[in-house]
């Protein structure tokens, strides 16, 4: 994770999901708590878009698709998930992340300067190796250049 410059904490995250021909959905799912307002990732699946993403288990959602979400219910930010088929994006934070940003009277948003950016696409979950070749430089040897 990478952290605030003035402070040991941890960064808010925007999470861009792709779903991927080899996986079904984004691999995670949302839950709510009686005792504290707002929406929290549930368990995320190893591998899945949403893992690769950045998600972590008990991240609060701020932000779906660049709408902060602070006042809609469970089903209205299932709606706005499932709103573009093939992708989403959540801007979500910890708890540390969260505590910090209300004792300091900051509104987490995506605009902040230092929100993490972390994107599933390109990634594809259903090669089990995946190796991102964009970076290699590829050099074939002939035999008269080896002797």
């Amino acid at each position: 994770h990478r952290t605030m410059a003035h402070c040991p904490i941890t960064a808010p995250r925007l999470c861009h999901m792709v779903k991927s021909a080899g996986y079904d959905g984004y691999g995670f799912n949302l839950y709510q708590e009686k005792s504290r307002p707002g929406q929290f990732i549930g368990k995320i699946e190893p591998g899945s878009p949403a893992d690769v993403a950045g998600l972590k288990e008990d991240d609060k959602i701020v932000e779906v698709n660049g709408v902060n979400i602070a006042q809609e219910n469970h089903k209205q930010v299932v709606g706005r998930i499932k709103a573009i088929s093939s992708e989403t994006t959540l801007l979500v934070a910890d708890q540390e992340c969260e505590d910090y940003h209300t004792e300091q009277g900051i509104v987490i948003k995506s605009s902040l300067h230092y929100v993490e950016y972390i994107s599933s696409e390109g990634f594809a979950s259903d090669d089990e190796d995946f190796i991102d070749t964009r970076l290699q430089i590829v050099r074939v040897d002939t035999d008269e250049q080896r002797n």
